[in-house]
């Protein structure tokens, strides 16, 4: 089994990816559902929150709000990433198989990762295209901001990635550039 990681910055086509490579019949692990998954779950939720010292009631807003200060960051990847490992190691197949597993990891290289990796996937696309996605999806210009700039400029994660997908043109572009890809794995 072959560990593959998709990264890239907010908005660059990270979950589209997946997607596209479970559709392929690929185990794939979302970090987005990861979190999503730790918040739905009350007892986990409220642990979390409260060492957030965050109410229960518009707990998203706040934490979005608050994000945005270094100490509080810290002490939310602190709190959250434990619970994303894990749940992570969970999710990986416990059989062997020849099938390929992706992992969507949005912060791959901030948080040093990329060692538990075979390969690694960096989907790139300049700054107005991401943001004009994320706003299509509601987000707010301000979240983007911010969640962008909590990642490494793209140079590096260039670099250190195996292969690196441009996603700047239309879906059919992207779904022919994850054919491609998904080839030469």
């Amino acid at each position: 089994m072959t560990k593959i990681a998709i990264t890239g910055k907010i908005g660059s086509g990270k979950s589209t990816a997946l997607k596209h490579f479970k559709k392929l019949g690929h185990f794939t692990i979302s970090s987005d559902e990861i979190i999503k998954e730790i918040y739905n779950d009350r007892e986990q939720r409220e642990c979390l929150l409260k060492i957030l010292e965050i109410r229960d009631r518009d707990y998203k807003k706040e934490i979005i709000k608050k994000i945005q200060d270094p100490v509080f960051n810290n002490k939310l990847k602190k709190s959250i990433y434990p619970l994303m490992h894990r749940l992570r190691a969970r999710k990986k197949p416990t059989f062997f198989t020849k099938k390929n597993i992706f992992f969507e990891i949005p912060l791959l290289f901030e948080e040093k990762l990329e060692k538990d990796y075979d390969i690694i996937i960096f989907i790139k696309a300049n700054y107005h295209v991401r943001l004009k996605r994320i706003l299509k999806k509601g987000m707010t210009e301000k979240y983007f901001k911010t969640m962008d700039s909590y990642q490494s400029a793209d140079g590096p994660k260039e670099n250190y990635s195996h292969i690196t997908i441009f996603n700047n043109g239309s879906s059919m572009d992207f779904l022919d550039s994850l054919h491609r890809c998904e080839k030469i794995l």
